[in-house]
């Protein structure tokens, strides 16, 4: 197992954020044209991840103030990493095909949101308030605490979409299994 060092993981977290969030976006513009509901929520969906975006460049500043960038991350590693790149490559290609449904879309969200990729986001974070605590700059932690409450809404907004818009109750059992594990 190669661990990653801060750098590669704000640049990996960086990534999957922007990925994720243009996803999301092209969902809204290809399956919102017939029903408002649809683009609202993917666009929502597509905004929370581009604030998830901001939180990365935020710590990035912070950890580089820190003198963090070339520490390692023990609780993350190259190979989770490049999976997770070929997951994302693989539903942008799929994306850039339009060959998917609303049911598809939800299904690579739930994915998306239940994957490592979340989980390294959670560390990022957790790499974010060492840098508060070494800077003494304690004001910054309310941001990250609103991030820690946010992603709880961004999940259960994905189950309530699922079992609202999908009309399909084993995508909706699917959703709210994996987002149970994934809190659990």
């Amino acid at each position: 197992m190669a661990v990653v060092s801060v750098q590669q993981l704000f640049d990996a977290c960086e990534e999957f954020e922007l990925t994720t969030a243009k996803l999301y976006s092209d969902f809204m513009i290809r399956l919102g044209s017939e029903d408002d509901r649809v683009a609202q929520f993917w666009e929502e969906m597509s905004s929370e991840e581009w604030e998830h975006y901001v939180i990365v460049h935020f710590g990035r500043n912070l950890c580089e103030r820190a003198g963090m960038m070339r520490e390692p991350v023990q609780t993350a590693d190259a190979e989770t990493l490049a999976e997770l790149r070929q997951v994302l490559r693989e539903s942008e290609e799929r994306v850039a095909r339009g060959a998917y449904t609303l049911n598809d879309a939800f299904r690579m969200a739930v994915l998306f949101e239940t994957s490592e990729v979340d989980d390294l986001f959670m560390r990022l974070v957790g790499v974010i308030r060492q840098a508060i605590e070494r800077l003494g700059e304690y004001h910054l932690e309310k941001r990250i605490q609103r991030a820690n409450a946010h992603m709880h809404d961004h999940l259960d907004g994905l189950v309530r979409a699922v079992r609202r818009l999908a009309n399909d109750p084993e995508l909706v059992r699917y959703a709210r299994e994996a987002v149970a594990a994934h809190l659990g």
